[in-house]
């Protein structure tokens, strides 16, 4: 991967409709009609390629205008527990341990 990867838009419009997690922190999209941004991989609807804009990072999102979104929140940093709270609960979460009737 390049540092220019979110200026291909093609392969980000690709990667953002597969949900690939890959391209996590490569580039994040800016929605225009909701005015949020995202990770690629988010789990949301992904929106329409029109509505795609594509930046380096969450802090040039913000600076245009866009918000975190709730569900996957990209302007925590990869690897906090913040930015998977699903896999560090369930690393947390001991197994449950079933008893023989």
């Amino acid at each position: 991967m390049q540092n220019g990867m979110h200026t291909d838009r093609e392969r980000c419009v690709r990667a953002v409709q597969s949900k690939d997690a890959r391209f996590d922190g490569w580039f994040f999209t800016a929605v225009l009609t909701t005015g949020i941004y995202c990770r690629p991989s988010c789990p949301a609807v992904p929106p329409k390629p029109e509505n795609m804009t594509f930046h380096p990072s969450a802090a040039a999102c913000q600076q245009a205008g866009f918000r975190a979104c709730k569900r996957c929140r990209p302007d925590t940093s990869p690897g906090s527990p913040e930015w998977n709270q699903r896999a560090d609960l369930v690393a947390r979460h001991p197994p449950c341990r079933r008893t023989s009737p």
